[in-house]
């Protein structure tokens, strides 16, 4: 129930701060004085036999809602949840954009302000240096000093890498925050065939500029080891940033992402399994025999397959 800090002084502050009349402001505050309002988001104004589970503030078309999972039931705290609530156990009817005005200061009290949290950022890349000596980190901020790009890499990772397999995994997925933004992923193979993280960055968007930055500090985190492979989507911001930075690795492409293209393609069923069987063949005549069929049945997903060449893609034409 520590998980969240919101007091009834809290609340009373919020409430009466998005009423818009004197009068409002009176009914709320007698209303709080018999009983604190919005019990969804106080810890010290639940039943005991509640036990929360866990607690997000999470983004929802593009705005920002709580979300709380009481023991096995998820209760999303949307501006109508908290408008019946309120409605329904105190009589007040407190509107729409008064209650989302509530949502989202509560959130703020929760998360902080996106604007502070990157402003304590370099702090936090600080402090995270040293409590793990060996980490590697850095910031790139534009001609205004705001901020740019960013990229870390722990001191286990660093040292890890050196026991992984010479495989690479890059991605990335869409951060849901105020200045939205693309969050880097990168990790490798170690001996158990287990997910090992290696390094993780921000950047505004996927092009060229930030992956060829973020590459960059990845050579110098954690070096270069020989024959060594990057596997990712298709992506050709990541291909140009790969073959800028690392020239002498080999860049291949992930099946996994190729099989969803095709799907996107509205390909058979029939053409994806000979895609998947060539592309796992062990021999190069089998290889060859089932793009042959391929091609008899679908030569247009044919010509767009072998776009790519069977070096980046294919196991019996994989070079390392």
């Amino acid at each position: 129930m520590e998980l969240i800090p919101i007091t009834s002084d809290r609340i009373q502050e919020i409430a009466e701060s998005s009423c818009a009349s004197q009068k409002s402001r009176k009914r709320v505050r007698r209303k709080l004085k018999e009983s604190p309002p919005c019990k969804i988001l106080r810890h010290d104004a639940l039943p005991e036999d509640i036990m929360f589970k866990e607690i997000r503030a999470e983004m929802h078309h593009g705005q920002m809602w709580l979300e709380y999972h009481v023991r096995d039931k998820k209760i999303e705290v949307t501006p109508t949840f908290v408008e019946n609530e309120m409605k329904k156990k105190f009589g007040i009817d407190i509107g729409y954009h008064k209650t989302w005005r509530d949502i989202q200061k509560v959130v703020v009290c929760i998360k902080g302000k996106p604007k502070k949290n990157f402003q304590i950022l370099p702090s936090y890349l600080h402090m995270m240096v040293g409590k793990n000596p060996g980490t590697y980190t850095s910031i790139k901020r534009d001609a205004q000093n705001r901020f740019t790009y960013m990229f870390f890499a722990l001191a286990a990772s660093i040292v890890g890498w050196s026991y992984c397999r010479l495989v690479i995994t890059v991605d990335a997925t869409v951060l849901k925050s105020k200045y939205r933004g693309v969050l880097f992923v990168v990790v490798s193979k170690d001996a158990n065939s287990q997910i090992f993280p290696l390094c993780f960055g921000v950047a505004d968007s996927e092009n060229n500029e930030a992956y060829i930055w973020f590459f960059g500090k990845m050579r110098k985190a954690i070096q270069v080891r020989r024959e060594l492979v990057f596997l990712s989507d298709r992506n050709q911001s990541i291909a140009n940033g790969i073959r800028k930075v690392f020239p002498e690795a080999h860049h291949g492409i992930c099946l996994y992402h190729f099989e969803k293209n095709l799907k996107q393609r509205h390909a058979k069923a029939t053409v994806i399994n000979l895609f998947q069987s060539a592309a796992r063949s062990y021999k190069r005549e089998d290889f060859n025999q089932l793009m042959s069929q391929l091609k008899i049945i679908d030569k247009k997903t044919y010509n767009y397959i072998m776009e790519e060449p069977p070096e980046r893609w294919a196991r019996s034409w994989f070079p390392r």
